[in-house]
């Protein structure tokens, strides 16, 4: 089985799904974030700092300078996306993605 190519869906030996690839959408909202996961997430949350923030996408296996260019973008501009990241469905699901 080969890896699935950049915008395709895993499959496992079943054929069931075994993860999504999407982008991390996050804005920045005063002192708070809200991110969500596209294209599959079930909707959107607000972490309270950016401490939570860096917390939350090292949980979700981004690589540390993915997150420092992330948190370094949102202290100028009030959005960012993290495109091309990988999630399983249980990484998915424990994230509340």
């Amino acid at each position: 089985m080969s890896a699935p190519r950049l915008g395709e869906q895993g499959t496992g030996r079943s054929g069931a799904v075994t993860h999504r690839i999407g982008r991390i959408w996050i804005r920045r909202t005063g002192l708070a974030y809200d991110v969500m996961f596209a294209p599959t997430g079930n909707g959107e949350f607000r972490i309270a700092t950016a401490a939570g923030l860096r917390a939350f996408l090292w949980e979700a296996t981004i690589p540390a300078e993915r997150i420092d260019e992330a948190l370094d973008a949102l202290r100028h501009d009030t959005e960012h996306e993290i495109p091309n990241v990988m999630l399983t469905l249980e990484r998915m699901s424990k994230l509340g993605l």
